[in-house]
């Protein structure tokens, strides 16, 4: 297919893919049930923070075969890293006892600190390493734009050596000086004095500094001009040269060209050291498929399981759109979503392309797809874009974004690109859609929660897990979907008389904790774009709208408490980090996106809270006395959109170990996970102060 691919014609693709993975996977009732309850994960941005918290939510999901039935898990940022792990794994063992297997568990709690593992004496290695890493990308940034400089002194100093130029350049600004120059430059001393004092004197004044200003102006032109007008002059009269001379330009030239072809920003910049420390953290057993190319996951024409056991992954990111010849990528429009997935990338305002038959896609791999999608750190920064950011984190090597071929214009420009010109447009914020590469980075600098694909894409069921940090809970990211949805889809999300975020969330300020950990929301469809049998599209609305699906909001938080259990049964659980951590750390779980390096008990406290998270939605209240094998055990989907959209109870004919309590709290959580974890509950491999 070409880049004029249009969204439905992905929908349609997609749709035939999930028809076909629901069927291996539940039979053929369940491929056909796929437009009346489609179902989608979406894990949002957050660090290392989102990843551990949307792990523990997960390996619940999975232990109750929810994560099997979805069909979508759409990623951002540092929701990817979990995603990545599912996808990747998944690939390389399938899922049956070997995703979230302890061993696995051990290994990323220890590379909570993913940049720089370890401890003692090989953290400082790695400290160390990183330090220059840094420093090595740094000056490799450099030489893009060095050959670009190169070219053009080179040009001149070699017209200069070989006496191409008639006039000698500083004799003539010399001459130029000596009438000129003075003048200028007392003169400019003189306005620069007056203009200080006036400003000192009138602080409030409109007019008086601009006047200054013009003066100003017209004196560094007339010094520019001083230099200006002798280079142009003694370019007058060129002599021929001879052809040795003519040789050694044009092969220098052509070296200088030929190097600018490869040196690309994506294999020198910092987004390369980031993206191997986040494989080696989230892909270490996924061996063989580490490294594995995007339009390889999700087959499910295979006749191996494990090709189409995971969700298809939707990878976020944002495309930046700083600038642009073209008026319908200007003003408000200042970034699009961007999609990676196995079948299409691309976004709406360039196209879409068939991942695995596109040049710079087919190549696209797992670990640089989830890298992309956390590049927070970035010249471009969709709609958090700034000129002068864009100047300093280009100059510093902060670089994590990437340079990827333009849907456009594949089909219509040379695959060749001479890469010190795009050192430039990042550094003066010229990215935009009228080039050969359009950068992406960061699903977070538009949407951060991940939705909005599964919104597009029709839903019935979505649960979204809002992992980003929000220790005032100001909800901005779920606002911010709110509105882009109704406005952009005409979908408005509806939260529940008893279910607003705000309400049943937000932190009490008595206590420190939140009501509920989730909220309910209806879908309604108020308007949207059909074809007419013409072929021509026409706006349909609905009065009131028409009920379309359920949102699930999960918020990252932490619930009280139902009071203090006895000092002598549970002293040794006291003594356990996870338990301890909410009193010692009151912003958990919203301590700051900035932390990315975690120790064994953060990531541990975060891990668990993920799991229980999980739980309380699914109305699970002794999770670890739930006597479950993991995929021995489905809810089916139907029950699950009943138990949000009906409040069902999912588990009410099933006897459990403990009565049944609402409203515990974590504390009260993690000194039952302590008094339940034996030696068959995972605690192999795992630290000492996670055993009893």
């Amino acid at each position: 297919m070409s880049a004029n691919t249009t969204y439905s014609d992905v929908i349609a693709a997609e749709d035939e893919l999930l028809r076909e993975r629901r069927r291996k996977i539940m039979g053929d009732d369940f491929a056909a049930a796929l437009e009346e309850n489609r179902f989608g994960l979406a894990l949002s941005g957050g660090g290392i923070r989102s990843a551990t918290i949307n792990l523990g939510i997960l390996k619940t999901l999975h232990k109750f075969g929810v994560l099997k039935q979805a069909d979508y898990l759409s990623t951002v940022s540092g929701g990817g890293y979990t995603g990545a792990y599912i996808q990747a794994t998944t690939k390389e063992k399938g899922q049956e006892g070997k995703l979230f297997a302890p061993e696995h568990l051990h290994y990323m709690r220890s590379h909570g600190e993913y940049l720089f593992p370890g401890t003692g004496l090989e953290k400082i290695w790695n400290q160390l390493t990183l330090v220059v890493a840094f420093m090595v990308s740094f000056l490799m940034s450099l030489i893009s734009p060095a050959i670009l400089v190169g070219l053009i002194v080179g040009s001149y100093f070699f017209c200069d050596y070989y006496n191409l130029i008639s006039i000698d350049f500083m004799d003539a600004v010399q001459q130029h000086w000596q009438w000129l120059m003075p003048e200028l430059f007392y003169g400019g001393i003189v306005i620069f004095v007056l203009h200080y004092l006036l400003n000192i004197a009138q602080v409030y004044r409109l007019d008086g500094s601009n006047f200054f200003n013009r003066l100003e102006t017209l004196v560094v032109i007339g010094i520019l001009s001083t230099f200006g007008w002798p280079l142009i002059k003694s370019f007058q009269s060129v002599k021929s040269p001879t052809a040795e001379q003519l040789l050694f330009f044009v092969t220098a030239g052509f070296i200088l060209v030929l190097m600018g072809m490869f040196t690309n920003p994506n294999a020198t910049s910092f987004h390369r050291f980031y993206r191997k420390q986040l494989a080696d953290a989230y892909l270490h057993f996924a061996t063989t498929n580490k490294n594995i190319l995007l339009h390889q996951l999700c087959q499910p024409h295979s006749n191996e399981h494990q090709d189409y056991l995971a969700p298809y992954p939707l990878i976020n990111t944002c495309l930046n759109l700083q600038s642009s010849k073209d008026p319908n990528f200007q003003g408000a429009k200042a970034s699009d979503y961007f999609l990676l997935s196995p079948l299409y990338c691309g976004a709406k305002l360039v196209g879409y392309v068939p991942t695995a038959e596109t040049i710079g896609y087919r190549q696209m791999t797992l670990p640089a797809a989830v890298t992309i999608s956390a590049a927070a750190v970035n010249p471009g920064l969709g709609a958090y874009s700034n000129k002068i950011l864009s100047i300093l984190l280009t100059i510093f090597n902060l670089r994590l974004g990437f340079w990827t071929w333009n849907p456009m214009k594949i089909k219509t420009t040379w695959p060749v690109v001479w890469w010190p010109f795009y050192f430039f447009y990042e550094l003066f914020g010229r990215i935009g859609t009228d080039k050969k590469m359009i950068n992406i980075s960061d699903g977070g600098h538009i949407e951060n929660l991940g939705v909005m694909e599964l919104l597009r894409r029709q839903c019935k069921l979505i649960v979204s897990v809002d992992a980003g940090a929000d220790p005032l809970f100001t909800f901005a990211d779920l606002e911010n979907l709110a509105v882009r949805a109704r406005n952009e889809l005409g979908i408005d999300i509806r939260f529940r008389p008893d279910e607003i975020p705000e309400n049943i969330m937000r932190v009490n300020p008595s206590h420190g904790y939140s009501k509920k950990r989730f909220a309910v929301a209806d879908l309604y469809q108020l308007w949207e774009k059909v074809c007419t049998d013409e072929g021509e599209e026409k706006i349909v609305h609905y009065p009131g709208g028409k009920k379309t699906g359920v949102f699930v909001y999960v918020k990252s938080s932490v619930t009280a408490p139902t009071g203090r259990p006895d000092d002598a049964a549970f002293k040794d659980a006291f003594q356990y980090g996870t338990y301890k951590y909410k009193i010692y750390n009151p912003d958990f779980p919203h301590e700051s996106t900035a932390d990315q390096f975690f120790d064994p008990i953060q990531w541990e406290a975060y891990f668990q809270l993920g799991q229980f998270i999980a739980a309380d939605i699914l109305g699970v209240d002794n999770l670890n006395n739930f006597d479950v094998e993991e995929e021995a055990f489905t809810i089916p989907l139907d029950e699950l959109y009943r138990h949000f959209d009906e409040n069902m109870q999912l588990f009410g004919a099933v006897e459990l170990p403990l009565p049944r309590v609402r409203g515990r709290g974590i504390d009260d959580i993690l000194i039952e996970a302590a008094q339940q974890q034996g030696p068959e509950k995972e605690t192999e491999g795992m630290p000492t102060e996670y055993k009893m």
